[in-house]
């Protein structure tokens, strides 16, 4: 039998275009190529290439059956999971598969299993170069939250991953981390490549290691531990610069034993409880969710609340009316009967404790009550009264604060389970929004026109964001879109000029009609299990240079990207059958685009004042080209559009499409 080097090379061109170049690294996992490919216009691409050799013992038990149920065992617990988790947040992508079977005397003796993947680096390399920006704080605590995203991905599909530890966690350029490597190895227990756990058990829970159930909460401890080490100056608990190796078994079994751990060496105290917190020997005293940990780790970034000192306030002449109360309370749109429900909605203002039996309101907070909160009158940016915090209502109801000028800020409470519609629209100075965990729905319209809204926090619960719930507000730089959310309603952020970065949840299913026509962004990421995009979803964002569509994408809705002025590049999808009309009208900088086959129909204008385009690859399944679809016949001739070139085959629709209107054509 053939190396597995030679093998590879007879298995060129890989995947139908890609060369191993070299190998990355080896390991109980299989071993590690760097491969390469050539686009059509020489460009060059380079992804990881992860090969397993699943070769069982050479014994005449090992018949066809056998080989080829080990090499399932190996596909799905590896591809599977992979395949499950596509697109979720800060795991490993991988782009495609392949399983080549090994055959000596007509007999098949085993089988390769070949992963296309990113090409990231691993923790584990960047700790062997010594790289010291990783043992700052800030950046472990990053690298802490990138990974709990991730676990809370896999653990919301029953996946555990077993296996954290540096060698498993890859960083990519952009500097998020991901995990990677969901545990083959340990999968394919009785073939040669099935490895001991000596390397996992420094990373291991103790349950794990002894054999025992375990559950979520083992990853929370090896990632735990991982954190621990970055903080202790790249040391595991009870390691040290000196220790000999002989020594290294009994600091793994101090660790195992539950000896309480020393905090680690470089995070401060509040950071040590959290690692600390993450590998509690028992289970019982982690946290009980990777959520649990992310929340922790991304509350320890936020600046501390400082209770600032109010000199006097509406609260202290409720409370103290024995004083002189003048004609504030007129000010503040109350009446001078202090009522318990007054109380209370002074103290949602305020900040003050409730008084003992004071009623707490609960339901919907409708416009009549919003008409108090706060006055109209308030206009100063200093009133402490501008900046609202809606606490003990459900919901807050619609057209609430509609046209309010005075409000600046709104928190709301984990009791308010959704905003409805037109509840803030036109609330000019509105500037900052923050919801705690337990918001729902966002709907119709809740922030639209709020042309100041420059920051908006959407906690991870929210599951509807519903049509133009925050068009117009064209101050908003950046939006997280939370993992629940499957659908983006039509307009959400039509019209939001200033909004520069957008991220989309692993989940998103549907993107709504002018969904984010003429906003700012730059960048364009949508999830692999995005499948279909509204009308005019990206027209007129002319800031976008980037887009990375979903595999599954089989339609190019109409006017989707028109105006799309710094589009430059577009690779569009295999699955492709659908481009229609005008897709791409108008974008100037576009300069080259490849069609992929599978594709049936072009609509009207699809490439029209497409100014820079030079070539555009057709294939022979295309059956329909609509009228002006790459430009005006006249123009082409003039020498408008001069310079492009179709590239079709002779004889195909798309030639002879190309021959009736006059553009320059040629075959491939």
């Amino acid at each position: 039998m053939l190396g597995l080097e030679q093998r590879l090379h007879g298995y060129e061109p890989l995947f139908g275009s890609w060369h191993v170049c070299g190998e990355i690294g080896s390991g109980n996992f299989g071993r590690v190529y760097r491969v390469e490919t050539r686009d059509l216009f020489g460009g060059v691409h380079t992804a990881a290439l992860k090969v397993v050799e699943i070769l069982p013992d050479r014994t005449l038990a090992d018949t066809p059956e056998r080989v080829r149920a080990l090499a399932k065992k190996a596909y799905d617990s590896e591809v599977g999971t992979m395949d499950t988790l596509r697109g979720a947040d800060h795991v490993v992508h991988m782009d495609d598969h392949a399983v080549m079977e090994l055959y000596e005397d007509d007999r098949l003796v085993g089988c390769d299993l070949l992963i296309r993947m990113e090409l990231l680096e691993s923790l584990g390399t960047l700790l062997g170069r010594g790289e010291k920006k990783l043992y700052t704080a800030e950046e472990i605590r990053r690298l802490g939250m990138d990974l709990s995203r991730g676990l809370i991905c896999c653990h919301s599909v029953s996946i555990l991953h077993r296996d954290i530890n540096p060698n498993n966690i890859f960083r990519s350029r952009f500097g998020s981390y991901k995990l990677g490597d969901f545990g083959i190895a340990k999968q394919l227990a009785g073939t040669v490549h099935a490895g001991t756990a000596i390397g996992t058990k420094k990373y291991a829970a103790p349950e794990v290691v002894a054999g025992e159930e375990y559950d979520a909460r083992a990853d929370i401890y090896s990632l735990g531990i991982v954190l621990y080490q970055l903080a202790n100056g790249g040391y595991l608990p009870f390691f040290h610069r000196d220790m000999p190796p002989r020594d290294w078994d009994t600091a793994v079994a101090r660790r195992l034993s539950g000896e309480e751990f020393p905090p680690p060496s470089q995070a401060d105290a509040a950071f040590s409880r959290v690692i600390l917190q993450a590998c509690a020997f028992r289970p019982s005293d982690r946290f009980s969710s990777a959520q649990e940990l992310y929340d922790a780790l991304d509350a320890m970034g936020r600046p501390a609340s400082v209770p600032e000192s109010k000199p006097q306030t509406a609260l202290d002449f409720w409370q103290r009316p024995q004083e002189p109360r003048f004609d504030l309370l007129g000010i503040f749109g109350l009446t001078a009967t202090a009522s318990p429900e007054m109380r209370y909605m002074a103290q949602q203002l305020t900040g003050y404790p409730v008084q003992r039996g004071a009623a707490q309101p609960t339901g919907v907070l409708t416009p009549r009550t919003a008409a108090h909160l706060p006055a109209w009158r308030i206009r100063m940016p200093w009133f402490p009264f501008n900046r609202l915090s809606v606490r003990g209502y459900s919901s807050i109801g619609d057209r609430a604060f509609r046209g309010r000028k005075d409000i600046i800020a709104v928190s709301c409470g984990k009791t308010v389970k959704s905003i409805g519609t037109e509840a803030f629209l036109r609330c000019g100075n509105l500037s900052e929004v923050e919801c705690a965990r337990g918001l729902v729905k966002i709907l119709d319209g809740a922030f639209a026109d709020c042309v100041r809204l420059s920051r908006f926090h959407l906690p991870d619960t929210v599951q509807e964001l519903g049509e133009r719930a925050f068009a117009g507000c064209t101050a908003l730089g950046s939006l997280r879109v939370p993992e629940g959310v499957q659908v983006l309603g039509d307009r959400l952020c039509d019209g939001c000029t200033g909004l520069h970065q957008v991220t989309l949840p692993s989940g998103l299913r549907s993107v709504g009609h002018a969904s984010f026509r003429g906003s700012g962004l730059k960048k364009l990421l949508l999830p692999d299990r995005c499948i279909r995009l509204g009308e005019a979803a990206f027209a007129g964002c002319r800031s976008l240079a980037s887009v990375q569509l979903s595999l599954r994408l089989a339609v190019i809705p109409r006017e989707c990207f028109s105006g799309c002025v710094s589009l430059r590049q577009f690779d569009l999808p295999f699955r492709l059958t659908e481009i229609r009309e005008r897709a791409f009208f108008g974008c100037t900088a576009l300069e080259q685009i490849v069609i992929p086959e599978g594709v049936r129909r072009i609509g009207r204008q699809a490439f029209a004042q497409c100014d820079s385009l030079t070539v555009l690859r057709v294939p022979d399944s295309v059956q329909h080209i609509g009228e002006e679809a790459f430009g005006a016949g006249g123009g082409l001739l003039r020498g408008r559009f001069g310079k492009l070139t179709v590239i079709a085959h002779s004889g195909s629709y798309a030639w002879q499409y190309c021959k009736q209107c006059g553009i320059r054509v040629r075959e491939p």
